[in-house]
């Protein structure tokens, strides 16, 4: 995605490992994703050009997905 231009953000810290979360953000289409290991998370940054026709709100809602448990091992 050009570094150019008006970009909507969303970053959050999640309390999952990195290589969990790029199983889960291969999926998302359309959005810049930086990730960094933070304290007990990993701080997740995603971005998308203004007029890829995502909103704010749809940034968010992919990090509450991100950050909802995938897997329960004993259910």
């Amino acid at each position: 995605m050009a570094e150019t231009g008006d970009m909507i953000e969303a970053a959050r810290t999640l309390m999952k490992s990195e290589p969990e979360l790029s199983e889960l953000i291969a999926e998302v289409e359309g959005v810049e994703v930086t990730m960094a290991e933070k304290g007990f998370g990993t701080r997740v940054e995603l971005r998308a050009a203004d007029g890829s026709g995502l909103l704010q709100e749809d940034l968010e809602a992919v990090l509450d997905q991100l950050a909802e448990p995938q897997r329960r091992p004993f259910s």
